[in-house]
């Protein structure tokens, strides 16, 4: 007996198959949804997520579990609030595991430039309760080479790392959230650099004042007074975007387009760096969702209301799922930037995959 199959019949099966296969390679996103009510408080739910995500898998007993975070810059609000991450941390050290809490100094001025200084502010903002480390020693120049990215020698050292960023806008990438905590925040200062080799501020002398509060913050003598208002030194410049988080006046501003695909790239490839031959899992805050990093030292209207907590075991899932909900409003805030271009390249370098499942808990 001779079965005769239609052409359209064979496609149809193979667009299932094929679907079928898509549906298999997602990552899936749990999400602790701060938009409906739950029957417990949201710290009994937080450690519910952590439980259903499986996040303390990854643990070894009695061994140092690394936990990422940002503290927020010096007068900075809109930071993870550090009574979820004691939580953490004490799920974690009941599990076996052996916690503390890590970051990198900055490139710009200010109390995270220095490991010491980095250390004060962190215990002033409520995380005093665990170890902190500064990955990349004191002055931010102790680092290992990953496929050449310059990342901070403590992630040379470990194998086991919770992720724990708030997603937020950004003025380079257009949002900041697990691939730049990874990318950024895992570089030591020459990693920062390199990632920010091609952005470089102007003053718009219209709105300059010449109050040259730019000129005493910037550590790097790139600023220098000029007749009723200041410029900048491009050879001397780090890119840092330090002077725009402190003009009063919004001065201080940005070009765009090459220097953001460039800085998204770089982020990308060294979280992918960073991420190597380690177990990480991630938990984005899509809370107090701010404009700006937390690095500025302003604190402005937020963009979008809370959405939650999210959680999963892929960095580009996890950001995937944040931009999609939030994607108007960091869309609008710099029109020119395109925020999706660090998702391409973080799953370009194998550090993810953009597709997911969302669960909700």
């Amino acid at each position: 007996m001779t079965v005769h199959t239609s052409g359209s019949f064979i496609y149809e099966l193979i667009d299932f198959f094929l679907n079928v296969c898509i549906i298999l390679l997602m990552a899936v996103v749990y999400l602790l949804d701060l938009r409906k009510r739950y029957k417990d408080d949201v710290l009994t739910v937080f450690d519910r997520l952590i439980d259903i995500a499986g996040g303390l898998k990854i643990l070894q007993k009695k061994s140092p579990s690394a936990i990422k975070l940002h503290v927020g810059e010096n007068e900075n609000i809109n930071y993870v609030n550090p009574r979820y991450v004691q939580r953490l941390v004490e799920l974690i050290d009941k599990a076996g595991g052996q916690s503390f809490l890590t970051d990198t100094t900055t490139l710009y001025a200010g109390r995270r430039f220095r490991a010491d200084l980095h250390i004060d502010l962190a215990k002033e903002h409520g995380f005093d309760f665990a170890p902190m480390i500064i990955a990349d020693g004191l002055y931010g120049d102790d680092y290992v080479e990953i496929d050449g990215a310059k990342v901070a020698s403590l992630f040379g050292h470990i194998d086991t790392m919770f992720c724990v960023s708030h997603f937020k806008g950004h003025l380079n990438c257009g949002f900041g959230g697990a691939l730049k905590n990874l990318g950024m925040g895992c570089g030591a200062k020459g990693g920062k650099l390199e990632m920010h080799s091609r952005s470089k501020p102007y003053i718009d002398d219209e709105r300059c004042t010449a109050c040259l509060t730019c000129l005493e913050y910037c550590i790097h003598d790139a600023i220098k007074e000029s007749k009723d208002t200041v410029k900048i030194d491009k050879g001397k410049c780090t890119g840092c975007a330090g002077c725009m988080s402190v003009c009063p006046e919004r001065a201080i501003k940005f070009s765009w387009n090459a220097a953001s695909t460039d800085i998204q790239k770089g982020i990308a490839k060294y979280a992918a760096s960073a991420l190597k031959d380690k177990k990480v899992f991630y938990l984005n805050f899509l809370i107090n969702i701010s404009p700006n990093c937390d690095c500025f030292h302003t604190n402005e209207p937020m963009i979008a209301p809370d959405v939650g907590i999210l959680a999963s075991f892929d960095p580009v899932s996890i950001d995937q799922a944040c931009y999609d909900f939030v994607k108007e409003p960091i869309d609008k805030l710099h029109p020119e930037v395109d925020a999706q271009v660090q998702l391409m390249y973080a799953e370009k370098f194998g550090a993810g995959e953009r597709n997911y499942e969302i669960k909700s808990i």
